[in-house]
């Protein structure tokens, strides 16, 4: 795109600023005389309704109109203007950009440049606590969707000049600001040149969710995450001191951590927090989640193919001579939908009537299919149990590859029982092995193996020797940029 400067004429300038918006009602201009004995023509561009009006008033205006002289845009910045942030810009487009961004423009007759200051008022959600990876001890911030708030949040946790900041623009048309976080000396610097040309080639017209940079950094399509998310302060300097890399995105109030693998998601602040659960809660965590993959398919598996495993008793009453309407592969089927109709309900209806389908649910699917012999009881508490550990990890990204995958397994258990099961199983973690985030094999530090990164993994080491111990990251090619 050609570049488009602007002219000495501030009337050709207001010509071309005012195309540029299109006769935008909230582009106003305030024109003005600035100089004493040799007037010269002004005028100050703002948008209504993102600007602090009463800092264009104080801090530039007022000063204007009590200029006497002016010798160069330099001396009017220097002499006269009781703001922060100022720059000097002649590009149209980067003018038209920073108007959209808050920022004010003051143009003068006789001068091919502009005066940028930033007077941007945006409405903003006061820093409250995240809604997920909560904790009974600990911290109680979370990020909101300002991008200066959060990176304020961050540097007042890190008080280094080691955390370096590099800002991004992404979007052809509006552009988003994007900041790109990283701690020298403990950064990956593999993962980091990685990160940097995957956001250099992100060619989109506007950004607005985070899930397009997650795309760009995934490189390939996959059921897992490859890209960690979080809305808290403290997992996120942790994740730089463990040599990771940081993207905050305008507008949202989580970040992007690369890279992530597999084990981040059964790491929970609260272990760090208190001495509880320190050798057996992501044990706890694992468990539960081949229990939310497997269980439905197992259940299947043992009343279609291995009813000889239990006594003959228990045989009879719950199994083989059941009296439900529906075969149990659909049983399951049913309360799954169910449940998962439920939790979208209570997610998008209002606050106010969430107790209302709660208990239109559970009346439902909880008293009247059991009575009428639709579902059978034993298979109500396995879908109970198997959505109950599914939850453990539901803040984070492998809810949705769970869901999909405990439909394959439930399909392989119902037709090729347990042997098709862990012949699935196996080949599951084959293809996690497979995968890399950001060049780091996913299933590391347990595939491949590194028994000093595993301080951090199964067990919460000693949290004196993490802190004080680099993390390392398996490459596939040590060459590989």
């Amino acid at each position: 795109m050609t570049r488009v400067e602007i002219s000495i004429s501030l009337h050709s300038n207001l010509k071309a600023i005012s195309e540029r918006f299109n006769g935008l009602s909230s582009l106003k201009i305030r024109k003005l005389n600035v100089g004493d004995k040799t007037k010269s023509e002004a005028s100050i561009f703002y948008l209504d309704g993102i600007t602090n009006t009463q800092n264009i008033q104080e801090n530039i205006l007022t000063p204007l109109l009590k200029m006497t002289k002016m010798i160069s845009i330099e001396s009017v910045i220097k002499d006269h203007l009781s703001i922060i942030d100022v720059t000097v810009e002649s590009s149209i487009d980067e003018i038209a950009t920073a108007l959209t961004k808050g920022k004010c423009l003051v143009l003068i007759d006789g001068y091919n440049q502009g005066i940028l200051a930033d007077v941007a008022n945006w409405q903003t959600r006061s820093v409250s606590g995240p809604n997920t990876q909560q904790t009974i001890k600990g911290s109680m911030v979370g990020f909101n969707e300002q991008l200066k708030v959060n990176l304020n949040l961050l540097q007042n946790m890190i008080q280094t000049q080691k955390l370096k900041i590099e800002s991004y623009q992404i979007g052809n048309d509006s552009k988003t600001d994007v900041a790109l976080l990283f701690m020298e000396g403990f950064v990956d610097k593999q993962v980091l040149e990685k990160v940097k040309k995957k956001i250099n080639g992100i060619d989109v017209t506007y950004l607005l969710e985070a899930r397009v940079i997650e795309d760009a950094l995934e490189e390939k399509k996959t059921l897992f995450p490859l890209v960690f998310t979080t809305e808290r302060p403290d997992v996120t300097v942790s994740a730089l001191f463990e040599g990771r890399v940081v993207l905050i995105i305008n507008g949202l109030p989580f970040v992007l951590i690369v890279p992530c693998l597999f084990i981040h998601y059964f790491q929970q602040p609260d272990e760090y927090n208190s001495k509880a659960g320190r050798f057996g809660i992501r044990i706890f965590r694992l468990f539960s989640w081949v229990l939310a993959l497997l269980l439905p398919a197992i259940y299947i598996a043992i009343t279609r193919f291995h009813t000889s495993w239990f006594p003959s008793s228990f045989d009879k009453k719950l199994l083989s001579s059941s009296d439900t309407m529906l075969p149990f592969v659909w049983e399951v089927l049913f309360i799954l939908f169910i449940f998962h109709s439920l939790l979208e309900a209570t997610l998008r209806i209002p606050k106010n009537t969430t107790l209302l389908v709660t208990l239109i649910g559970t009346i439902t699917v909880g008293e009247t299919a059991v009575f009428a012999k639709v579902i059978h009881p034993l298979t109500m508490i396995v879908v109970g149990v198997n959505f109950l550990t599914s939850m453990h990890i539901a803040s984070g990204g492998l809810w949705g590859a769970l869901n999909l995958l405990r439909l394959v397994f439930l399909l392989i258990g119902n037709f090729l029982g347990m042997t098709g099961i862990l012949i699935g199983f196996f080949l599951l973690i084959l293809y996690m092995a497979s995968l890399r985030s950001m060049g780091v094999p996913y299933l590391s530090p347990f595939i491949p193996f590194s028994l000093h990164e595993m301080k951090d993994s199964i067990f919460r080491g000693d949290l004196r020797r993490l802190v004080n111990s680099k993390h390392t990251y398996p490459h596939k090619n040590k060459n590989d940029k």
